[in-house]
């Protein structure tokens, strides 16, 4: 399993900051982790928002792949996260940063 350690997701973070889609991606990314943190014993302990986050890290790690790096393509890598957070009960609006 794909996994981004607290700096990569930082490193990306600045890397994209300009990019349109990948930009809101890490963005989205690095507040996902946040998230975690606060309501686990971190980011890199906690199995199931990083299963949750594997097709959102995908899209940042390999975008020059396969990947085809649109809106659309961010918001399907979003339903994981999206369904992980309804099912924890963890409040994460996403409208914030899509918008």
């Amino acid at each position: 399993m794909l996994f981004m350690n607290e700096s990569e997701i930082d490193m990306y973070r600045e890397r994209y900051s300009h990019h349109p889609v990948l930009g809101k991606a890490t963005k989205i990314l690095s507040e996902f982790r946040h998230l975690v943190n606060e309501n686990s014993d971190g980011w890199a302990y906690w199995r199931a928002p990083l299963k949750a986050a594997v097709k959102l890290m995908n899209l940042i790690y390999h975008p020059d792949g396969n990947n085809i790096i649109d809106e659309a393509s961010l918001k399907a890598a979003l339903i994981p996260i999206k369904s992980f957070c309804t099912r924890k009960k963890l409040k994460f609006d996403l409208t914030v940063v899509l918008n």
